[in-house]
């Protein structure tokens, strides 16, 4: 009886383990997903997702956006696509908490986790977000600049200082060397 329950349990955390792996952002990697997965792989690993190729009715797609059953915007896989021909997987948008880094860092942490976790390497303002570079997971954060009390349109350079520790995360791209 005990061999049993021992067999169940490892069986239990192996099981657990692989699972947590599926959701893991680390530098060049989301779970499985990396710069040489194939089209073919992505639709599988999605097969219970819903999945939005773009552009449509096109013979190549650069996007492939993922949701889930609820239709929460999980992923955008932006393809890296040369001479009409898919060369891998160029960078990913990540929308979903379910995400982390080893650290635990997920889109429901605040610019103060960041800080915490990881060096900045850069801070550059965008259009109406303030993207935080991060070499260590080859990531940029993207922070609304609406929580930083920055007008969208202004381009003006920024520190990481003038940051609130609150700021949330809106998505974190993984790009892929």
């Amino acid at each position: 009886m005990k061999k049993i329950i021992a067999i169940l349990v490892l069986s239990l955390i192996l099981i657990q383990c692989n699972s947590d792996k599926k959701f893991l952002i680390t530098k060049n990697n989301l779970g499985d997903i990396h710069k040489s997965t194939t089209v073919d792989e992505l639709d599988k690993m999605f097969e219970n997702d819903s999945v939005v190729k773009l552009p449509k009715n096109a013979n190549i797609f650069n996007k492939y956006k993922v949701y889930d059953k609820t239709g929460q915007h999980l992923l955008t896989v932006n393809l890296d696509v040369k001479r009409d021909t898919i060369k891998g997987v160029g960078n990913i948008k990540i929308f979903s908490n379910q995400f982390k880094t080893e650290k635990g860092l997920t889109t429901d942490s605040t610019f103060k986790d960041v800080i915490d976790n990881y060096s900045i390497s850069k801070v550059e303002p965008f259009i109406s977000s303030v993207i935080v570079s991060v070499d260590e997971i080859n990531a940029g954060i993207a922070l609304d600049k609406k929580d930083l009390k920055i007008a969208e349109f202004d381009m003006r350079k920024i520190s990481k200082d003038q940051i609130p520790d609150m700021a949330n995360i809106q998505y974190i791209t993984l790009w892929f060397d």
